[in-house]
């Protein structure tokens, strides 16, 4: 039980998931269900000038251990590849082979089948996949998987543009996840946020600035339906229904700065010196300014 999804921006990929895991119907747990490689101080230690490969998946099955297994050796065979092609095709392979080694194992009908949303980039390019089981499909625009996987596509259907910036791509995961969280059963904890850029910093988004994002979704949210309900209440004046607009917006933007003005964007980083960091909580490049309105 979980949600996943994967957008595709014109400058790369992001892909989300919630962090509760279900047990036997019984209990429930937070774990990690988005992983991305390589980790931010190997990135900026161990592959410094080596390659810019990064890739990031989101897991929903029932057999955690094996979603771990596939994740791990597409990986492993990634890292030996220098194109995005080749890393595309060594991935496909690798979890085909994965499948057809365990289908061995397992007496069969009894192999677990993993649905996994993935995206990978290097040298300026980005691509992204969905695979259910062994059968893999790239992605043009996004994919969603797991138990909220109709109200993700349902919300999905009408925000996503292929035109949304990558920033925006974060904004609608969030959105998604806090509304699976809140109306899907088996669908709740953190919001796990990963951000593939094609030129840029690529990493998971810090969960301080996920929340950020996360709070000012919902009250967009709220205020959207007040002014639904407003604009199709013919009982109302045009002066009255533009009166009630600017306060709804006031209101908003009230707290859009309160936000906004709430520090999350500087923090000690591995390599143990002050950094500034994006809205994502992600490494800025050292020749990056500040954005200002």
């Amino acid at each position: 039980m979980t949600i996943i999804a994967g957008f595709k921006s014109v400058e790369g990929i992001v892909v989300c998931a919630d962090t509760q895991e279900t047990i036997s119907n019984i209990s429930k747990r937070n774990v990690p269900k988005v992983r991305f490689e390589p980790s931010e101080i190997r990135e900026h230690i161990l592959l410094a000038g080596v390659s810019d490969l990064a890739v990031a998946f989101c897991g929903a099955a029932s057999n955690g251990p094996f979603i771990d297994k596939i994740v791990d050796r597409a990986w492993e065979v990634a890292q030996l590849t220098t194109s995005l092609d080749d890393a595309s095709m060594a991935i496909e392979n690798s979890i085909k082979q994965t499948y057809q080694e365990f289908g061995q194992i397992y007496q069969p009908g009894y192999c677990p089948e993993a649905e996994l949303i993935y995206g990978i980039k290097m040298h300026g390019k980005s691509r992204l996949f969905s695979a259910l089981g062994p059968i893999i499909n790239e992605r043009d625009t996004y994919s969603t998987g797991g138990a909220g996987y109709y109200m993700a596509d349902f919300l999905a259907s009408r925000m996503y543009n292929g035109l949304l910036n990558i920033y925006q791509c974060a904004i609608l995961a969030a959105y998604i996840l806090f509304q699976a969280k809140e109306h899907v059963d088996g669908c709740g904890g953190e919001s796990q946020i990963a951000v593939l850029r094609n030129n840029g910093t690529s990493g998971l988004a810090a969960s301080a600035n996920v929340e950020k994002i996360t709070k000012l979704v919902q009250w967009g949210d709220q205020a959207a339906g007040d002014i639904i309900i407003q604009m199709a209440d013919l009982d109302l004046s045009k002066e009255k229904f533009k009166e009630e607009g600017i306060q709804i917006l006031a209101a908003l933007a009230h707290l859009r700065e309160k936000q906004r003005n709430t520090e999350t964007f500087g923090s000690l980083d591995l390599l143990g010196g002050l950094k500034n960091r994006d809205a994502l909580g992600l490494l800025k490049p050292e020749k990056e300014e500040d954005h200002k309105e």
